[in-house]
């Protein structure tokens, strides 16, 4: 269970960490050209450590818990994470189509949505398990 929290807690801070970058290199450029290629890459890593905390809560939630004992903050947290996971797949998806005007807005806004979903869900899994 201890190497589970641990590759939980690395891929959490892999994401979160990326995520942020993201932001700031962003942030940073005027030309989306010369960012766009190393948010891409970024945006990849930070979508793997999703998939990573996905398969690692999921386990430790299996090993630890039966569903009827899960803290109810839990869940709340779960609603949380899905509304991330589905911001961090409309990203992938807009990374991997044909660039239009939009594409920079619409893929801060995601990163916003992904960065801030994921800090309320660490808040909240630290209230539902201390």
């Amino acid at each position: 269970m201890l190497t589970l929290k641990a590759l939980h807690i690395l891929a959490l801070a892999a994401g979160l960490g990326l995520g942020l970058g993201n932001l700031v290199i962003g942030a940073m450029s005027a030309d989306p050209a010369i960012t766009r290629p190393i948010q891409k890459r970024l945006s990849r890593v930070a979508f793997a450590a999703l998939i990573v905390l996905w398969i690692t809560g999921i386990w430790m939630a299996v090993i630890a818990y039966t569903l009827s004992t899960l803290p109810f903050w839990f869940w709340v947290k779960i609603l949380v994470v899905l509304a991330m996971s589905a911001a961090a797949v409309t990203a992938q998806v807009a990374l991997i189509r044909a660039p239009d005007p939009e594409t920079p807005a619409r893929l801060k806004r995601l990163t916003h949505i992904v960065t801030g979903s994921a800090a309320l869900a660490v808040t909240l899994a630290v209230i539902a398990f201390g």
